[in-house]
This record gives C-alpha cells, sequence and structure tokens, in this order.
C-alpha cells in the first residue's frame, strides 16, 4: 500500500442479515489490513460484552431489547466508537466496521465523521443472503452458540428490520456508488474471493494484493 496518510484510510462497512456472515468477512478484511493499522468496530459483540459484565439498569434496558431482536436506544451503538476515537485515536487507523449502522443516521454519522478528518467515506459491502438461510443459520448458531439474542422471536424481528432499516441504507450506499453486494449462498471462503477481487478493483494500489 502507499504511504498512509488520512486521506488514504479505508472504512469498510459489512452489511447484511444477521447470520449472513458479516462478522467472518471482517476478520478476513482484517486480516488483509493487519501490518497497516486497522481497527474492528463490532459494535454487537461490545454491546453483549457489556451486557453480560454488568448488572444495572441501562445493561438491563439492552438485554431486553436484544432479547426480542430490536434496536438499542440511539445512544448506544456509537458510544464504543466515540470513545475509541477519543482514547486512542483509531482515526488515523484503517477501520472494519460491522454491526453498524443499523439505521440511516448512523451511516449519515459515520460519514461525517470521516470527512470531518478527511479521509475517504465508507465502502458498503453487501453480502446478499434470503431471510429463510438466513434464519437457517442463526437457528443452528443458537444451538451451537448458545447466544441469548438468538430466539426464534428476536430472529423473526431482525429480518423485518432489515427489510424496514437495512434496505434503505443499502439504496444509500448505491445511490452515492459505494456498494458492493456479493452472494452469501457460497463458502465463507468464494464469499471472501469475491470480495477480495471487488475491493482490489475498487481501490487499486490502495488494496493489498493476494488470493488469500
Amino acid at each position: 500500500m502507499a504511504k498512509s496518510t488520512y486521506q488514504e484510510k479505508l472504512t469498510l462497512i459489512f452489511v447484511g442479515r444477521s447470520g449472513c456472515g458479516k462478522g467472518t468477512q471482517a476478520k478476513y478484511a482484517l486480516a488483509r489490513l493487519k501490518k497497516f493499522g486497522v481497527i474492528h468496530l463490532e459494535t454487537g459483540l461490545f454491546l453483549r460484552e457489556l451486557v453480560d459484565r454488568y448488572h444495572n439498569p441501562t445493561t438491563a434496558l439492552a438485554k431486553t431489547i436484544m432479547h426480542k431482536g430490536g434496536f438499542v436506544p440511539p445512544w448506544f451503538p456509537m458510544f464504543p466508537v466515540l470513545k475509541l476515537m477519543m482514547e486512542k485515536g483509531i482515526i488515523a487507523n484503517h477501520w472494519i466496521v460491522d454491526g453498524s449502522p443499523r439505521r440511516m443516521w448512523e451511516a449519515e454519522l459515520i460519514d461525517n465523521i470521516m470527512l470531518a478528518h478527511k479521509r475517504i467515506v465508507p465502502l458498503a459491502v453487501h453480502i446478499e443472503l434470503n431471510s429463510q438461510e438466513a434464519t437457517k443459520r442463526l437457528l443452528l448458531r443458537a444451538k451451537t452458540e448458545g447466544r441469548f439474542d438468538d430466539t426464534k422471536k428476536a430472529i423473526r424481528n431482525r429480518m423485518k428490520s432489515f427489510s424496514k432499516h437495512t434496505v434503505p441504507i443499502l439504496k444509500f450506499y448505491q445511490k452515492t456508488n459505494r456498494l458492493i453486494s456479493v452472494n452469501g449462498n457460497q463458502s465463507p471462503e468464494k464469499v471472501w474471493k469475491e470480495i477480495n477481487m471487488a475491493l482490489g478493483k475498487r481501490f487499486k494500489k490502495y488494496w493489498p494484493r493476494g488470493n488469500k
């Protein structure tokens, strides 16, 4: 990659239905950018760790909402991002974002952060997967991982939320020519190969070369 400046720092946002494999693909991208300085912003994991670690009225509120598959209040999702920006200076890193944005205002806020720091605005990677396959994967995950927020009711609500809240975000990125869509009905390795090729074409010299 070329010598890093803020203008050359990338922000990749992995978007898709719950169960599409966003986290897995984000980790592939993380490994590709590791030696260039990258931060993985996984808001869902951050929130789950908080509600498991602390027991107070605020975490109880979050856990109840998450158990139903709903959206936590708007002051939750960006808290870890702003905290890391202030404490760790992560604006100087490449960003891999997984689990946010989930509302349009979050997408606009992330854009605002990048523009304020004269960084490239985010590129969204949409892992396409239908609701039936996503539900099947989530039910399997509930059995194997035992996540408290993978109840049948929560999964149904997440599928509805995707159509209501995430689809408009995808249209926003598409309208501004910042959306890459890949087929999520493949093995994780094949999905990553497709993503890697697309990112190479998009970012050219700014994207590390390699087949893996």
